[in-house]
């Protein structure tokens, strides 16, 4: 039975932030891989930077794991993102905040979502209060536009491939 790994897509896989944001404190978005975003209702554009080495990450992933994203926003949304990115197919389930249990994210219906013991469900995210069972959580840095790319590249623990790693052995 193949395990489940639950990755959270903002500030893990990917960033986003407004344009004006970027360019009213200066930050050189333009020196990393991205592009610039609009989403359907909202007025501002953005700019959609995936984590370094995030390809790497899912090629590695997939060969051990069923993928899933969740987010707390919108399923249309992440799965936008996700296309952005050229990973919405590489993600077996997409959840949003449409499937947030009291407000949290649930590996509990990821597993069950999945027809999987919840002993076979392992998460990564940034912010791992933000999920019920937030102990089955590995912590990584956020990833943030401006953020120190060389440390992406360099083997730790709180870091992508890092907790990858520490997946393999849960």
């Amino acid at each position: 039975m193949m395990k489940v790994l639950v990755v959270d897509v903002d500030e893990t896989m990917l960033s986003l932030e407004p344009l004006f944001f970027l360019k009213r404190f200066r930050k050189n978005y333009l020196d990393f891989e991205g592009d610039t975003v609009t989403f359907p209702g909202v007025v501002n554009e953005y700019y959609l930077a995936p984590r370094p080495r995030l390809q790497e990450f899912v090629a590695e992933a997939r060969k051990h794991f069923r993928l899933v994203a969740f987010s707390v926003v919108s399923k249309e949304i992440t799965n936008k993102k996700l296309k952005l990115l050229g990973l919405d197919s590489e993600f077996a389930r997409v959840y949003g905040h449409e499937d947030l249990m009291e407000g949290k994210k649930s590996l509990r219906k990821v597993a069950e979502d999945s027809n999987v013991p919840l002993a076979h469900v392992i998460a990564i995210d940034d912010k791992p209060e933000a999920f019920a069972e937030a102990g089955k959580v590995i912590k990584v840095k956020p990833w943030l536009i401006g953020s120190n790319v060389e440390y992406e590249y360099q083997n730790n623990d709180d870091n992508l491939l890092g907790a990858f790693a520490k997946a393999l052995t849960v």
